[in-house]
C-alpha cells in the first residue's frame, strides 16, 4: 500500500498525532489508511469509536473496532491498549468532553492521552467554527500531549486536505478511491 511519507514517519515513530476537523472532512477515512499503515507494518493495533458514525465507517469497511459509551470505557480501554503495546486509534477522542466539560472529564481527556502517548497512536477530534474560527473541544488539553497535531478540510468532491500545524506547517492533499485514500 503506498502512503504519503509524512504518514509513515508518523506511524514508524510512534507518536501520539492529533487531527481535527468539521464531519465530513475526511479524518474518519484518514484513521481506516493509518490502521492499515499500522497493520502493515507489524503492528498491533486497537481501534476505539466513540460515536455511532465512527463506529459504522469502520465496520463498513470491515475492520474490528471497539465502541465506547462513556469517558470511563474510553479510558479503561486506552489505557489496556497503551499497556500491551497497541497502536491506539480513538476516533472520536474529544465525544465525551464536548457536552459540558467539567473538572472530572477534562482529567479523563488527559488520561486517554497521557496513555496513548505511551504506545503512539491517532486522537481523532470533532471540530467546530466558532466566531470565524476553526476549533475543537479539548484542544488545550490534547494538544499539550500531542507531537503532531493536524487539521482536515474537504477541499471538493471526494478530495481534502490535511494540513499540519505542529510541529512544522505541512500540507498534503488526499482523495477517497475505493475503500482506501489515494495521495495526490
Amino acid at each position: 500500500m503506498k502512503t504519503h511519507p509524512y504518514i509513515a514517519r508518523i506511524v514508524g515513530e510512534g507518536v501520539l498525532t492529533f487531527i481535527y476537523g468539521p464531519p465530513g472532512s475526511g479524518k474518519s477515512r484518514l484513521a481506516l489508511h493509518i490502521v492499515r499503515v499500522a497493520e502493515e507494518r507489524g503492528l498491533k493495533t486497537l481501534v476505539v469509536a466513540s460515536e455511532s458514525g465512527a463506529l459504522l465507517a469502520f465496520r463498513s469497511l470491515g475492520f474490528k473496532v471497539n465502541y465506547v459509551k462513556t469517558i470511563d470505557e474510553m479510558v479503561k480501554l486506552v489505557a489496556s491498549g497503551a499497556l500491551s503495546g497497541s497502536y491506539i486509534i480513538v476516533d472520536t477522542i474529544n465525544s465525551h468532553y464536548r457536552g459540558d466539560p467539567d473538572y472530572y472529564s477534562r482529567r479523563m481527556l488527559a488520561a486517554a492521552c497521557s496513555f496513548m502517548r505511551i504506545s503512539g497512536g491517532l486522537a481523532l477530534g470533532q471540530a467546530s467554527e466558532v466566531e470565524g474560527r476553526l476549533g475543537s473541544p479539548g484542544y488545550s488539553i490534547i494538544g499539550r500531549y500531542a507531537h503532531i497535531v493536524g487539521v482536515t478540510s474537504k477541499a471538493g468532491e471526494g478530495k481534502f486536505h490535511l494540513r499540519i500545524v505542529k510541529p512544522e506547517e505541512r500540507l498534503a492533499a488526499f482523495k477517497i478511491e475505493g475503500g482506501d485514500i489515494v495521495w495526490l
